[in-house]
């Protein structure tokens, strides 16, 4: 089996890409709350329902740590929603769009942020805002204004200092995102592991479904890297050329929508 020997090393939320690929398929709604875990989650947010008489800081941070408690147990990259009820594991795209899950039930306004590497959540409570970052279960919830714009300066910071090989390297991304368009993200983050599987095919599959949802740099990124995978890869080449013909259309789509804008 060849290998994408020109990869390097490529982020998404601060882990590595490397390798190349095989065919297999496999698929998974990777947002859905499953009946078995659905009646977990509302008893999880009712508990929280009986308490919104009270403070809104009250309950975001206890909903913060009673998360982590009970749900945000171990952090492994690239962990879908369906881990974080099956096991306990999360990492900040899982984490953060589960906590943002319980925030809507709960009728609680909140901005997701995306940085190059990261993503995390502002709420908004009465008088202030709130920041809740996922994978730092004993800090990661303030309430100070000034302590918000030190924390955002770091994951700034850090990614100032990133390595010029990373994939995201010449962007500096620091923006808020639809929260509708999360999944999307966990869809990327799925065709990223699918990648590392060696299962191309999924690949593809999973950042299609990621760029109806949410098309962005990583995607535009990952897409040439894909494409090498696939054409120096062992699948027959009616599966290289329908493939490739998906990524390539989409490069294209991608480029004139750049263009009219």
């Amino acid at each position: 089996m060849q290998t994408a020997s020109f990869v390097s090393l490529v982020l998404l939320f601060g882990f590595p890409i490397s390798g190349s690929g095989q065919e297999t398929s496999s698929k998974s709604d990777l947002t859905h709350i499953y009946n078995s875990d659905q009646k977990k989650f509302s008893s999880f947010i009712s508990s929280f329902e009986l308490r919104k008489t009270g403070s809104d800081i009250g309950v975001l941070k206890s909903l913060f740590h009673k998360s982590h408690r009970q749900f945000l147990k171990k952090y492994k990259p690239y962990s879908q929603l369906k881990d974080i009820f099956q096991d306990g594991t999360f990492d900040c795209l899982s984490g953060t769009y589960f906590l943002s899950l319980a925030l809507d039930h709960l009728g609680i306004k909140y901005r997701v942020i995306e940085t190059n590497y990261h993503i995390f959540l502002i709420a908004q409570a009465k008088h202030k805002e709130v920041l809740l970052e996922s994978t730092d279960r004993y800090f990661g919830f303030i309430t100070n204004a000034k302590a918000i714009e030190d924390r955002i300066a770091s994951y700034r910071q850090k990614e100032l200092v990133a390595p010029n090989q990373l994939y995201l390297s010449g962007l500096q991304m620091l923006h808020e995102l639809l929260p509708n368009q999360l999944p999307g993200l966990l869809y990327f983050n799925e065709a990223v592991e699918a990648f590392h599987k060696n299962d191309l095919v999924s690949c593809c599959k999973y950042l299609e479904e990621a760029w109806k949802i949410y098309d962005n740099p990583r995607i535009e990124g990952f897409t040439p890297i894909l494409i090498h995978a696939i054409a120096t890869s062992r699948l027959d080449e009616i599966q290289k050329e329908k493939l490739v013909g998906i990524l390539s259309d989409h490069q294209l789509q991608a480029m004139h929508s750049l263009a009219s804008r």
